[in-house]
């Protein structure tokens, strides 16, 4: 049987995702047992390549070819399907106005990656249909809930190591070369549990599913996870509650993070605790940047959107809703609230900003650690975005 074709899935810039996809293309966020590219290649059936507008490459790891392909879909669409995708010559298009897919020859995907939507829809024939997508950081546990489940409910199950103690009978999957110690509980009663190549899951954590643990991640001793999304070379410790951490997190000491995204290379201080219910029970709202209009977001639980490279020192405490900026250093002791800016130093001395080069020494210091330097892209961007607050 011949394998379906290709598709390539596009970061197109059009969300409002902020600080949780500036550094990076959105189809590598995680959220739904994995990266989105990998849920797009899950839900359509097919192998997917992943490109994005302005150049942005993916600083977290190697992009696969870009051989082009006639048909690309957007990072955004969450619960695409195959038996909506256009036939050549057409685009899908959501009752909202979202482009989502096209098929077409190359100069009309060229189009949609230099961000000319217009020509891309003008070119080729609409089919509206009613879909859910990608916005704004909240989306994200969103398309967890969507997800996370849905996918994990599809696992081929393989054997539980003895002295693990499992509950329940949704599918429980540990790849080969993963290893999961004795004395670990796995609670399958209300979904899935899938350990990914080279993560270790410790003696007395416990999983809650449905739970993703990428590779080479580590659930440290007495941690409980439930719920979550957990990407590669992640460091969990204490609880962490239907919430999603994009690779290279290092939270590997005790403290509750609840409903929350936390980005790539972030480093929690122990004790750090992210509320995610206001004391009211009311919707909670969120400002998605310093001196923005909060937005409603149209949850009872939401917890804290936590930027690429942030560090917490020990017992940060951070209140429901906050929007931490790329690269933010908090060691403040009041609790952390709104949005706080992006490169912010915040301690008790004062508020101030990070130096560009000592955040640059610091963050090659920190990529170091697992084997990896950031990229001269990556710091390009960084700099244009702090020489823009700077400037502001």
């Amino acid at each position: 049987m011949a394998m379906a074709q290709a598709i390539r899935v596009i970061d197109d810039g059009t969300h409002r995702m902020g600080n949780l996809a500036a550094y990076r293309p959105l189809w590598t966020s995680h959220g739904a047992g994995g990266s989105i590219l990998s849920w797009l290649e899950y839900r359509l059936g097919r192998p997917a390549l992943g490109v994005a507008v302005r150049g942005c490459e993916d600083p977290m790891a190697e992009i696969a070819s870009t051989t082009p392909a006639s048909i690309m879909v957007s990072a955004r669409w969450m619960d695409a399907r195959p038996d909506v995708l256009p036939a050549f010559g057409e685009h899908v298009v959501s009752e909202e106005g979202v482009l989502l897919a096209v098929h077409a020859d190359h100069d009309i995907l060229k189009a949609w990656c230099e961000g000319n939507l217009e020509q891309v829809q003008a070119s080729t024939t609409a089919t509206v249909i009613s879909a859910q997508t990608l916005d704004a950081p909240w989306h994200l546990l969103d398309l967890l809930d969507f997800a996370l489940g849905d996918r994990l409910a599809a696992l081929e199950p393989t054997p539980v190591p003895s002295g693990v103690h499992l509950l329940g009978d949704a599918p429980v999957r540990i790849e080969a070369g993963a290893t999961v110690d004795p004395g670990v509980i796995f609670d399958a009663e209300g979904g899935g549990i899938w350990i990914e190549s080279g993560a270790r899951i410790r003696p007395g954590a416990v999983l809650v599913g449905p739970v993703h643990v990428g590779p080479d991640s580590i659930v440290r001793e007495q941690a409980v996870v439930r719920g979550s999304d957990i990407g590669p070379t992640c460091r969990v410790a204490g609880e962490t509650n239907t919430s999603i951490l994009q690779g290279w997190c290092n939270r590997a000491h005790e403290g509750h993070i609840g409903d929350s995204v936390v980005g790539a290379w972030s480093n929690l201080g122990a004790g750090t605790t992210i509320s995610n219910l206001l004391n009211s029970y009311e919707e909670v709202s969120v400002r998605l940047a310093p001196g923005e209009s909060r937005c409603r977001t149209g949850r009872l639980f939401v917890g804290a959107f936590v930027g690429d490279f942030v560090r917490t020192a020990i017992g940060t405490k951070i209140s429901t809703g906050s929007v931490i900026g790329t690269g933010a250093m908090l060691a403040e002791e009041s609790t952390i609230m709104g949005a706080v800016p992006a490169f912010a130093w915040w301690t008790p001395a004062g508020r101030r900003y990070w130096r560009f080069d000592k955040f640059v020494t610091s963050l090659e210091a920190v990529m170091a650690r697992r084997g990896l330097k950031p990229t001269l892209g990556l710091v390009d961007r960084l700099r244009e975005e702090f020489s823009s607050i700077q400037s502001a």
